[in-house]
């Protein structure tokens, strides 16, 4: 008998997070950031989790100075800035002193608007997918985080 992955993955210990894919191919979800909701893009290919440099003061995020800039498939020595320490939530899945990085995501917000798609607030990215032992089930747009809570 052939058992969903959903079913497989419960077994295995993951908790679900629905997906939304955008007009643009991309994937987003809601994220918990420091108590505050907001609207993430999941990216494979972000080294980084990242929030845009405007929300830092909307998700109550203490940041410095990043020591180096980031750089992006579209441009390069973007200014950066670091916050440590954040509860970062999906779901009932979280990661307690959570670093981010904090840059200009207009470009980002841009391409969006061309498919008329709502701004999104940061990027998860594979700091946070590693550490979850994500699997990202495309077929039924859902990311699989392994839980970090053990129930006795």
């Amino acid at each position: 008998m052939i058992r969903s992955l959903s079913y497989f993955m419960r077994n295995k210990g993951y908790v679900r997070i629905p997906l939304t894919k955008t007009q643009s191919g991309h994937y987003i979800c809601t994220v918990i950031l420091n108590g505050i909701s907001g609207t993430f893009i999941v990216d494979t290919g972000a080294s980084h989790t990242c929030v845009a440099l405007e929300k830092e003061a909307h998700f109550a995020l203490t940041s410095t100075e990043a020591e180096k800039q980031a750089a992006s498939a579209s441009s390069n020595d973007m200014h950066t800035r670091l916050s440590k320490e954040n509860l970062l939530q999906m779901g009932v899945w979280e990661q307690r002193k959570q670093e981010l990085i904090l840059f200009d995501m207009t470009p980002v917000n841009t391409a969006l608007a061309q498919f008329e798609e709502a701004p999104v607030d940061g990027i998860i990215g594979a700091d946070v997918l590693h550490a979850a032992k994500a699997v990202l089930d495309y077929r039924r747009s859902g990311l699989y985080l392994k839980s970090n809570f053990y129930y006795l």
